[in-house]
Formats: structure tokens, sequence, C-alpha cells
């Protein structure tokens, strides 16, 4: 089976730039101790002061040293596997690979463009860039009616199709409900916002991944091969962004901080609900995939003459 040379490269290189930036994120560590800092909107926030993380808060620092463990012990040994399976021709690993390289994607943006500026700028640049041009080849280089083919009928569409819509309005629920409720009181968003100039995630989340649910919901629904594509790789991000949220909570745990039991129940709880809900259909979907080594991707122009 043949695969894209690119793809060759840029996923052993996502593997050492993801170990590098999740290994430095959760075992370096310093001498230094939190500090206090006024931000540009006059107020004091706690600042972790420690590692890679120094200039990040207390509060930020934890939630992303949860993200590093997930993509350092989940996420690397998921893409080394499914790499290797998708090389010797299997579908399912294939699907499972988009998964993770689209974790990835989201993992290096956030790092980039959230994580105040470290040593490791560059090593989340290039996993970020990496990610991006590998998640795209490994897209545009499946025939579409092959895929289908290869799908039975009783794969669960309209569970998948309800299960995007969910996702994608309810994230987007969840975010717009603290913008627009400091827009309408004219103060900013504080808890949420810290030291940062802006909202990484919350723009990210609302600009590109809920409405690249709702589209997938709505081709799932249509038939349409496109939305059986993007629902892989949807699925699993929404299984893994689950698991990283328990990882989350859990260093916020262990670094002292505890939240009121209400953000528990309605934001950590409906994350983990939305992640199992993910995970089961993930399994289901792949069940319904026929995995085979017979290649799935288009042909090109040279082979077709």
């Amino acid at each position: 089976m043949k695969t894209h040379s690119i793809l060759n490269w840029l996923n052993p290189l996502i593997v050492v730039l993801a170990a590098i930036a999740a290994g430095m994120g959760l075992f370096w560590q310093n001498s230094a101790s939190p500090f206090t800092f006024t931000t540009l909107h006059s107020e004091s926030v706690q600042m972790y002061g420690q590692g890679i993380y120094h200039n990040d808060t207390y509060f930020k620092a934890p939630i992303f040293r949860g993200t590093d463990f997930v993509a350092l012990f989940v996420c690397v040994p998921l893409l080394i596997v499914s790499f290797w399976r998708y090389r010797q021709g299997s579908l399912r690993s294939r699907l499972l690979m988009l998964g993770v390289l689209a974790f990835f994607l989201y993992d290096g943006i956030s790092l980039a463009f959230s994580a105040a500026f470290n040593s490791l700028f560059l090593v989340y640049t290039a996993l970020f860039s990496a990610s991006f041009f590998a998640l795209v080849y490994a897209l545009t280089e499946i025939d579409l009616a092959v895929l289908l083919a290869h799908i039975s009928p009783g794969v669960p569409r309209r569970g998948m199709a309800i299960f995007m819509f969910v996702a994608g309005l309810g994230t987007c629920f969840i975010w717009l409900s603290e913008i627009i409720g400091s827009l309408t009181q004219r103060q900013l968003p504080v808890e949420a916002l810290g030291p940062y100039t802006t909202l990484v995630t919350h723009a990210l989340d609302i600009g590109i991944i809920a409405p690249v649910a709702i589209l997938t919901g709505v081709y799932l629904l249509q038939r349409a091969p496109v939305g059986y594509l993007l629902a892989a790789p949807m699925l699993i991000l929404c299984s893994l962004v689950g698991t990283v949220v328990i990882s989350q909570t859990i260093f916020q745990t262990m670094a002292g901080i505890t939240l009121p039991i209400a953000v528990y129940i309605g934001m950590v709880g409906s994350w983990v609900v939305m992640g199992t809900w993910a995970v089961w259909l993930v399994v289901a979907l792949l069940r319904c995939v026929e995995d085979t080594a017979v290649s799935p991707i288009k042909p090109s122009p040279a082979s077709a003459t």
C-alpha cells in the first residue's frame, strides 16, 4: 500500500514535537515560586512561577499540564500505533489517525496562541504547523466513494448527527454565556481572561470547532460521504477532550485549586459526559468500518492514465 511520503515525515515529527512540548510541561520544574502580577486591566492575579509555564496563571498552568499528561501518555502512543497500522493499510487506523492529528492541531494552536510566550514557542509553532499539514493531507488523500463503500449500513448515522449538533451548539452556549454576560454588563470576563489579552480557546471553539461539528451533523443527515469523513476526527477529538478535562481537573486539584460545585457539575461534568458519549460513538463507528488493506486513497492523475 502506498502512503503519502509527506505523512511519513510529518507524523514522526509530530510525535517528537509533542513529546518535547508535553514532557517539558510536565517534568521541567525549577526552584521558583508563585508570584502576584497586576494585569493591564488592573487586576491582581497569582502566576504559576514554575517550569515552562512560569508566566501563566496559577489557574491556567495546571490546565496546560493536564493536557500535557494526556498528550504524552495517551495521544502520542495513539498516533504511533495508528500511523503504524495506517502504513499497513488499516482503514480504521486511518480514521483514528485523523482524530489524533486533529487533537495535536488543537493542542498546538492552544499552546502557540494561548500559553504565555516561553522557550518552547517555536516547538509549539512547529507542532501546530506539522499537525495542520498532516491533517490536510490525511483528509484529502481519502477517496470518499471508497470510504462510503467500506461503512456498513448499521452505522449510527443519526446518533452521530445528534451528537454533532449537541456538541456544536453546546460549546457555543457554554462559551457565549461567559462572553455575552460580560459584554452586556460592560465588563471584562476577568475570570476567563486573567492576565491574557484575549480568549483564544473561546474564539477557536466558537469560530471553527462548533461550525465544523454542526456541518458534520448536516452532512450525516444528508448521507453525504464527507459527513463520515469529518465525523471520525471530530468524534475522536471530542473523546480526547473529555479525557483532557478529567486530567486538567485532577492537576488543578493537586495544585490546590477548588472550583464551585456548580462548575464541577455544569462545566466539567458536561465535557465528561460529552466525551463519554463520543467514545461510545467512536467504538460504534469503527465497528461499522470494514478494516481492509485495500487503499481508499484517491488515484493520482499519473496512475489514472
